[in-house]
């Protein structure tokens, strides 16, 4: 037998073999395309989200000069390195009922570097002219259009009208409404010599790290006479991630790894149902002398001649949907690092998937050629099982007679399904309710002593000695506690008592150094009953409250180090820190106690102390209530709300915040979230029933001649259809089977890890009832249809013709 050594001959080969099987070949182009498309069209659209805000982000402010004179902010604008700048000055914020209004002064230029978005009608130029939001008139259910009245107290404690000259467009959930006043406004109220917060973004900066733009910030200050207290940093810009953050490429290498698998399966799948359907052809081509090393060869280069076509493709239509799904965020660079990336990766994962079928394949001996039916392989002998010839036992003999193929359809439908299940449960079981208290602690309403106001005496006396003040008149007083516990619908009323101070810690970084007025803070003073309701979060120290307040013990509760990251100081057992009293003098306390985990909905309190030490801290303060946290039931949220609403004018120097605002937040959320998770698990779902379809269309296909068998020994129609609808039924089974076992316990699992981490909040187990049945029905829906076309497609051959096909 002579050895074929013609190099040209496999790739006729493959070629034939590709026209030949043209249906399997469209279902490999189609999900190897469909696989290369998604993951590039998912990597560019999280990293164009991520570019288009660092773009947005860095054509606005990135530091501010506080406390500026009209001829200071013109000089400062003169300077050729201020590319853009603007000025601003806030003045107040009365609370009218159940909003809030900030009241300030913005020039148009400073709204664009602070990203207010766009205007409707002009800017306020008149003294009487306001510019106000659209969610505002909303509220108020006006129309959100310019030229109207509205009566406004701006803070002096008169109402007046004033014309609405423009109205900024956009959404607002927080109740926390901007009115822009007019110069002219400014000039009336301030006599003619306004003080304004200078906005600056410099020239030549957009490639600067942020650490070089720093020292650029600060040497143009210097060099300009700007006091170093006066200078502040944007959080925002500053905050700013690179073009490839690490976070969004892990999302990113998620996915891509969730999308690979999936795609494998339908690949190795489609490879090995075709090798074992081409056995016959393999053994002939072994016969007239065709090597194993040939055989491998050519059916990899099917492979490869199958994904030559498909991965292009696919990465062109990814590129073009990246593009318009973010055409702000388009990034050359990025774009096409990531398409050479999925490209490499989407080859090697077909590469990978055929390793298995092309061993089959090369593994086919010459004797095969002969054979009737590659569903002898495997046969084993010894005693024979009787059955009964039913269409369910026919189905059933079917299946299980090419158990690998089974399995591999199975575990591609069942990863589909365990994937759903997952993802479909965890949004179940995630509660707006629970995430909005894991931020807002407890209670249904929160009333808080005042800690600022904007444009008042605070800014110039300082946030410790402008709290210090409100509390020594503080209105949080045993009236007020009277009014709110008669509410009806309030069960409990929870109070906490602390104050506000300066601290030094005994390790501190040069900007902590450098600006000690950043380090005020609430120190939270616990009764004995709320140390030891609390002591569940204490992680090392002691918190007896008799200790505590024989040592001067102080608790640290910094489970993020953030005092570390941004004051240089990491607290350990036994530290002293330096508290400044109201007396100008400085209280000793020991480190005694670390916390983690304690959510009271005290914004971000650090120190907490037994409430006995807070008169060594502030010897003009009486009354150290600094919070009533009103409890109540979900369903008497509203009463409560409307009856704090109808009172909450009287109560001045009071914060009031409630639940269900979070709650409504953290519901829009939640629906923002559920798109983008659901939409993968729906793009593994394809590659799951693609699969599902190609092994019950090659079936059929594959499986004429023994059907035409079938029905010349007795076989009628009727049979042969629940025959198969039986076979797809088994499919369908299977794949319910592992969904609703192996996808429960990994739903159940996944909501328990989450719950411990406590992300968001209380997760408890909820079975996704509706996501399940829309499974469940496409997959019924596909055996109805496939049962229709199969019996169909059976008909249009005469038995005679059947029974002859090879």
């Amino acid at each position: 037998m002579l050895k074929n050594l013609n190099a040209g001959i496999i790739r006729r080969l493959a070629a034939n073999s590709l026209k030949s099987d043209k249906k399997r070949n469209l279902f490999l182009i189609i999900t190897i395309a469909f696989s290369a498309c998604l993951m590039l069209t998912l990597s560019l659209k999280i990293l164009g989200e991520n570019t288009k805000v660092n773009r947005y982000m860095r054509g606005r402010y990135q530091t501010v000069f506080n406390d500026l004179s009209e001829q200071e902010i013109r000089e400062l604008r003169e300077r050729p390195e201020v590319e853009a700048s603007g000025r601003k000055k806030g003045l107040c914020t009365p609370r009218i009922k159940d909003y809030t209004l900030n009241v300030e002064y913005a020039d148009q230029s400073a709204a664009s570097l602070l990203t207010y978005g766009n205007i409707t009608g002009s800017w306020p130029e008149a003294e009487e002219e306001v510019a106000v939001e659209e969610a505002y008139l909303e509220h108020l259910g006006l129309p959100a259009v310019p030229g109207q009245i509205l009566p406004l107290d701006l803070g002096d404690g008169s109402v007046r009208d004033y014309t609405v000259s423009g109205v900024l467009m956009g959404e607002n959930e927080t109740r926390v409404y901007k009115v822009i006043v007019s110069e002219a406004y400014m000039q009336t109220v301030f006599d003619g010599n306004p003080r304004y917060d200078m906005y600056i973004r410099l020239k030549d900066t957009e490639n600067d790290n942020m650490e070089i733009l720093k020292d650029k910030v600060r040497a143009f200050a210097a060099a300009n006479g700007v006091a170093e207290n006066k200078v502040f940093y944007s959080s925002t810009y500053f905050s700013l991630g690179e073009d490839l953050p690490i976070e969004k490429i892990l999302a990113i290498l998620f996915c891509c790894v969730l999308i690979v698998i999936a795609t494998s399966l339908v690949i190795y799948s489609l490879f090995y149902i075709s090798v074992i359907a081409k056995t016959q052809e393999y053994g002939r081509l072994r016969v007239i002398g065709t090597t194993k090393k040939q055989i491998r060869r050519l059916v990899r280069k099917e492979g490869m001649f199958l994904s030559g076509i498909a991965i292009p493709a696919g990465l062109v239509l990814g590129c073009i949907l990246g593009f318009l799904l973010v055409p702000e965020g388009w990034k050359w660079s990025i774009s096409l690092l990531f398409v050479i990336v999925i490209g490499v990766i989407t080859e090697a994962a077909v590469m990978i998937s055929i390793r298995t079928p092309v061993k089959i394949a090369s593994s086919v001996s010459p004797v095969e050629a002969v054979r009737i039916s590659a569903a002898e392989e495997n046969r084993k002998t010894g005693k024979r099982k009787r059955r009964k010839m039913t269409p369910l036992n026919l189905a059933i003999l079917n299946f299980s007679r090419n158990k690998r193929k089974a399995v591999l359809t199975l575990t591609s439908l069942g990863f589909t399904g365990i994937l759903l299940m997952c993802a479909a449960a965890y949004l179940s079981s995630v509660d707006a309710d629970a995430m909005s208290r894991s931020g807002f602690g407890l209670g249904c309403a929160h009333l808080e002593l005042e800690q600022s106001d904007a444009g008042s005496s605070a800014d110039e006396e300082g946030r410790t000695d402008y709290y210090t003040r409100i509390q020594q008149n503080n209105p949080l007083d045993e009236k007020l506690l009277e009014a709110v516990k008669q509410i009806d619908g309030v069960t409990d009323v929870l109070i906490f008592k602390g104050c506000k101070s300066d601290m030094i810690f005994p390790e501190m970084n040069d900007y902590a150094r450098a600006n000690p007025e950043e380090l005020s803070f609430r120190n939270i003073g616990l009764t004995r009953e709320q140390m030891e309701a609390y002591s569940g979060y204490l992680t090392e120290g002691t918190m007896d409250y008799d200790t505590l307040v024989q040592n001067n013990g102080i608790l640290i509760a910094d489970s993020d180090n953030l005092i570390g990251r941004y004051y240089g100081y990491t607290a350990k057992l036994g530290d002293r820190i330096q508290i400044k009293t109201d007396s100008g003098d400085t209280a000793e306390f020991q480190v005694m106690g670390v916390l983690r985990g304690l959510r009271l909905g005290i914004d971000v309190p650090f120190f907490y102390m037994p409430d006995a030490c807070l008169p060594l801290l502030k010897s003009t303060v009486t009354n150290f209530n600094t919070h009533f946290m009103l409890v109540g039931d979900q369903e008497n949220e509203e009463k409560i709300e409307e009856a704090i609403i109808g009172q909450m004018e009287e109560w001045n120097d009071v914060e009031i915040t409630f639940l269900s605002d979070i709650r409504r937040q953290m519901s829009v959320m939640l629906d923002q979230m559920k798109l983008p998770l659901y939409g993968l698990v729906g793009f593994i779902a394809i590659f799951g029933l693609l699969n599902l379809i190609n092994t019950l269309l090659t079936n059929v296909v594959t499986r004429r001649q023994e059907f035409g068998i079938l029905q010349s020994v007795g076989m009628s129609g009727k049979q042969l259809s629940a025959m198969l609808k039986a076979e797809c039924f088994l499919y369908v089974s299977g794949t319910l089977f592992l969904t609703l076992t192996l996808g429960t316990l990994a739903a159940w699992i996944l909501c328990r890890v989450f719950d411990q981490l406590g992300t968001f909040g209380k997760l408890v187990f909820h079975f996704p009832f509706l996501p399940i049945f829309i499974f469940t029905a496409l997959l019924l829906v596909i055996q109805v249809f496939f049962s229709l076309w199969a019996v169909n497609y059976c008909g249009k051959e005469s038995l005679v013709q059947r029974i002859k096909t090879e």
